[in-house]
């Protein structure tokens, strides 16, 4: 409880700082598909205007003590239109556990992000179906959840806040509140323009109701590392493309697909 007090307050400190006018935002793709951070979706959409699509793969791996390596294989996509819409889709390949000898899960989500506002504003969807032909064992989720991002500076460092609020409805039953913020801030811009992006996301849910790596069911995740955004290469500023290493659920210890694990990623996307 006191370390989430932290981020909170830490959060609160962010909501206080002045707007900046240079957008922070790599938009490329969280683990989930949607533009996001690493968990946490934010307001905007792939790309800000014309038609766009991302193909991105993901994977978090964990090493139990004693035990073997085990990693998961996200694949996804999203397409975008304009700046208005944003449909995603996500394959998550996990490795056996519970008897399950191939729990694999199918993601899938909208986001409509809001016109005329101030700053971005978005509303979004997300469907989960896992362990797919899994007698007894397969089960749904349905998410829905708005989401705010806006620029603030960090002294002379841009950066982005995002704020997410939502619910996510089960096949059980159970319903809960979700609540997620997630930070972007351009790590020496004077030297490395925006190449170089520190990001955190802390949330009370997760990329899927059934993840791998970065379970939520313990105290909520913070996922934490860098992303480099390749598209300022001059050669390749009219694409999409990011690499992401960051550490997912980096305040658990090692217990199962639930606990600390090592998180690599790349996104790759174009403009039509």
């Amino acid at each position: 409880m006191k370390k989430l007090g932290i981020i909170v307050l830490l959060g609160l400190v962010f909501l206080c700082l002045p707007l900046a006018a240079q957008d922070a935002s790599v938009k490329a793709m969280s683990l989930g598909g949607a533009t996001g951070i690493y968990v946490v979706p934010t307001a905007h959409t792939g790309f800000s205007d014309g038609f766009g699509f991302n193909i991105g793969y993901h994977t978090n791996i964990f090493k139990p003590q004693g035990g073997k390596t085990k990693l998961n294989h996200l694949l996804q996509a999203n397409f975008s239109f304009l700046q208005m819409l944003e449909a995603s889709a996500a394959f998550d390949f996990q490795p056996e556990y519970a008897g399950i000898t191939h729990p694999n899960d199918f993601l899938t989500g909208v986001k409509v992000q809001l016109p005329f506002a101030a700053v971005p504003i978005a509303l979004g969807a997300n469907f989960m179906y896992h362990n797919i032909g899994q007698d007894h064992y397969d089960h749904w989720a349905f998410r829905i959840y708005g989401a705010i991002t806006y620029k603030a500076d960090i002294f002379t460092w841009p950066a982005e806040t995002t704020l997410v609020v939502g619910h996510t409805f089960s096949e059980d039953s159970k319903s809960d509140i979700d609540f997620g913020m997630g930070f972007d801030l351009v790590v020496l811009p004077k030297y490395l323009r925006q190449f170089l992006h520190l990001m955190i996301d802390y949330s009370n849910f997760s990329y899927s109701s059934d993840p791998w790596g970065a379970g939520a069911w313990y105290r909520g995740v913070l996922n934490a590392g860098v992303r480099a955004d390749l598209s300022q290469i001059p050669a390749l500023n009219k694409f999409t493309f990011a690499v992401d290493i960051y550490v997912a659920d980096a305040f658990d210890h090692k217990t199962g697909g639930d606990g600390r694990s090592l998180g690599l990623g790349v996104t790759f996307g174009m403009k039509f």
